[in-house]
This record gives C-alpha cells, sequence and structure tokens, in this order.
C-alpha cells in the first residue's frame, strides 16, 4: 500500500518548517497558489495572514506598473482596454514589445536591428469591458486594484451615476463582491489602506462650484471595503488640483495616507486657456488624509519651488517617499523627495534634468508645454522613468550618463493611468 505524504514528517527530515516557509514566501504568487492545491499543509501556510505579509514584503522588491492598453490603437474610448501588469525590470530592457490575445507566431525575442523584439501574449481574462460594463482602475495597494464603472441616468438639472466598485487581485485572480452606488455625478475617486483598522477605503469627493459667488465646496465620502459602508467626513480645506478631470491628481496613497495636490482659490480656467500669471507659488500646497482618523493635514511645499511654471506641478509617490516634481524655466524638469513625511525642512532635491538630453526617433519633443508625470526611481536615484500627457509617451532616464530613451512599446497605452502594483496574496474580502 502506498504511504500516504505527511508533510510535516517529510519536512523534520530535510529542512525545518520554518525553513520551507521562509523559501515559500520568495516564490511568485502563481506557483504557490498551484502549491495550495496539493495539500492541506501548504494551503493553510500560504493562506496564513502571516504568510501573506511576509510575501507581500518581499515581492515589494519586484515593482511592476498595471498598465491600462488598448486593443485598438486609433479609439479614444475605454471600450477594448485591458490590464496588463509590466514588470518595472521588463520596462527598463526596453525592447520593441508588443501586446496581442493570441499566442504570437514569432519566436520570442527575436533581434530587430540592434534591439530585441518581443511579442507579449495577454489573456483575455484581464480586458476592462465585459457584459456591459467599462472598468478603470482609481487605485493600487499591496496588490489590489480598484475597479470602478460609471453609468449615467437622470435628468438635466439633477444628472446622477451608477457607481459598481469591487477589489481585484490579478495575481491570485480573486474579485471582491460587486458594490452598487448612486450618487451625483462627476465624483473622483482614490483608494487606500488604513493601517489602523487593516481594512481597505475608497474616498470619493466631487466639487459644487458656484460661479455667481465665485466658490467652490467639497464634498466627501468614504467608504469601507470591511462594512461595505458609505459616509461622509469632512469637506476639503482647500480644493485638490485638477477636481474637475478624472485622470489626473486622484491622489497619492503613502503608508495610511492620502495625499493631493492643492491650489487655493483655483477655478480651473486660468490653467486651461494658459494663463498663469494670476496664480503665485504661494496657492500651492498638499493636503493629506489620514484613513485612520480621517482628517485632514495641510502640508508644504519645498521651498525651492519659487516660480508657477506654464504647466501644472505633479505629485506622486516614488521609493516609498512623497515626490513633488516641476518644469523650472522650460529647460528643465526637477525632482523633490519629502524625507521625512510632513517636515517641510525634509524636502530635498533629487534630480534636476535638462529636457535638451530627450529626443524621440522622430522629433525633438517640447517638453515644457506638457505635463510631466512620474512613474518609477530607483532607489539609488539612478534610474527614472516618467511619462507625458501630451502624446502618451514614456521615457526612461538614466542620471549616470544624462541621457532619455523613449519606451518601445508598440501599443497604445493610457501611461497617465499607470498604477504602482506588486504581486501578491492579500485577499480581496
Amino acid at each position: 500500500m502506498k504511504r500516504q505524504y505527511q508533510p510535516d514528517l517529510v519536512s523534520q527530515q530535510i529542512l525545518p518548517d520554518e525553513l520551507i516557509i521562509e523559501i515559500m514566501t520568495w516564490l511568485p504568487v502563481k506557483p504557490l497558489m498551484q502549491f495550495k492545491c496539493v495539500n492541506k499543509f501548504f494551503k493553510t501556510r500560504i493562506s496564513n495572514p502571516d504568510f501573506v505579509q511576509m510575501h507581500l514584503n518581499k515581492s515589494s522588491r519586484n515593482p511592476h506598473l498595471a498598465l491600462m492598453w488598448k486593443h485598438d490603437f486609433h479609439s479614444r474610448t475605454f471600450e477594448q482596454f485591458s490590464v496588463i501588469t509590466f514588470p518595472i525590470s521588463l520596462l527598463l530592457q526596453n525592447m520593441y514589445t508588443h501586446l496581442h490575445f493570441s499566442r504570437p507566431n514569432l519566436r520570442s525575442p527575436q533581434r530587430l536591428g540592434r534591439y530585441e523584439n518581443t511579442t507579449l501574449r495577454c489573456n483575455p481574462y484581464y480586458r476592462l469591458d465585459e457584459n456591459y460594463h467599462t472598468w478603470w482602475v482609481v487605485g493600487s495597494c499591496n496588490g489590489l486594484l480598484c475597479l470602478i464603472d460609471v453609468q449615467c441616468f437622470g435628468y438635466n438639472d439633477w444628472p446622477h451615476e451608477y457607481y459598481w466598485l469591487y477589489l481585484w487581485n490579478p495575481a491570485t485572480r480573486t474579485k471582491s463582491r460587486r458594490n452598487i452606488l448612486s450618487f451625483p455625478s462627476n465624483f473622483k475617486f482614490s483608494f487606500g489602506y488604513d493601517i489602523s483598522s487593516k481594512t481597505y477605503k475608497v474616498v470619493a469627493f466631487r466639487v459644487d462650484l458656484d460661479k455667481e459667488r465665485g466658490n467652490a465646496t467639497s464634498v466627501v465620502k468614504v467608504f469601507n471595503m470591511a462594512d461595505n459602508s458609505w459616509r461622509n467626513i469632512q469637506c476639503f480645506p482647500v480644493l485638490p488640483l485638477y477636481w474637475f478631470k478624472r485622470e489626473k491628481n486622484n491622489g497619492v496613497y503613502l503608508n495610511g495616507t492620502i495625499n493631493w495636490l492643492t491650489l487655493r482659490d483655483y477655478f480651473y480656467s486660468d490653467y486651461e486657456i494658459g494663463n498663469v500669471s494670476n496664480i503665485s507659488v504661494a496657492q500651492y500646497g498638499i493636503v493629506s488624509l489620514d484613513l485612520s482618523t480621517e482628517s485632514y493635514t495641510e502640508l508644504l511645499l519645498p521651498r525651492g519651488f519659487d516660480k508657477v511654471s506654464r504647466v501644472q506641478p505633479t505629485l506622486v509617490g516614488l521609493i516609498n517617499c512623497l515626490c513633488f516634481c516641476h518644469d523650472f524655466k522650460g529647460s528643465h524638469l526637477v525632482l523633490w523627495k519629502m524625507t521625512d513625511f510632513g517636515v517641510q525642512e525634509s524636502w530635498i532635491q533629487l534630480l534636476n534634468i535638462s529636457y535638451e538630453n530627450f529626443h524621440s526617433s522622430e522629433y525633438l519633443l517640447k517638453f515644457e508645454t506638457m505635463e510631466l508625470l512620474p512613474l518609477y526611481l530607483s532607489k539609488n536615484a539612478e534610474t527614472l522613468i516618467f511619462a507625458n500627457d501630451e502624446n502618451d509617451t514614456t521615457f526612461i532616464y538614466n542620471c549616470r550618463d544624462n541621457r532619455g530613451e523613449q519606451i518601445r512599446i508598440t501599443n497604445k497605452i493610457w501611461w497617465l493611468w499607470a498604477k504602482d502594483y506588486v504581486e501578491s496574496l492579500v485577499p480581496t474580502r
């Protein structure tokens, strides 16, 4: 009779259980999901919250970007979009890359001139359009993506929208149940993790503009994913920049807070028509929402930011720090890092990059008229990946040789919607 496999006994004869668990925390999600099907020993250990956290800590050393790419290159709608989780290490190789749903006929990779060429097969499971829904990714945290779909209804004098909301772990292919909500139109969403209660929260806000009186008020709601409940919280002390555009300034999640770039007494018209003469540096700031206390703190920008440029600055999270990026005199890109969160004196200038170092294969980009969004910065601050809003292109900049080159993905990528991502075993419910 065949002897039944006993994991604990075997592990004691070969390796201690603690060492086996340690080794497993370094593995990718896919083999771990397969191990859970082997026996109860692996399923119990891999599902343990302590193991999930240990694995997440190690997985964070292999950062990805969750990218939305379009099957139809020429269409500008959200239809026919999919998500691909792209390893930063693969982006930095900068091969000519084409994303495709079917298995490629090419051998991958192939040599194309002096560059390598590869075709990546994408699974239809990651499509964002299904069953009359068109989802978009509004946030990413601990390997979970927050997806929302919006559909309008109502009358012109009182427009409302249906919002479908759920969490998705692309690595484990698990989803939370969908929550259906009905709000007035034009809400923006952000997503983060409440460290104190260990729950995920969605922040939704809208701005009501009174053109006659020249002022505006905000409505802010918080959705707790643990108990599936919405509640109103205090309105913003100052309005986030670009409150009227869903694709910009959606909040930066960092260590239990969501942070927005703000501009006092700003009702969008000046920047929209290219007139910045009425805007001063003193109007800029940061508002930070603590997801545990659901209270706000206003933060100051670096003192070195002393001149308003023709394009708006941006707030991002890089190397686990809050970072601020702005144009300088139409000739340089300046990047600052807040080394001690909340302390203005801790701002340090990381990079000061001349636009002359960037050339595309077709033309010299006029960076002084573009909004630039840093997507990734290496820990040694030697490599920067950033996107621009002019033509959805993205660049890799090497700080050692002061050279930038365009990323060679042939598909239509909405780079401004890119989200930080790591593979994880974190459950969606």
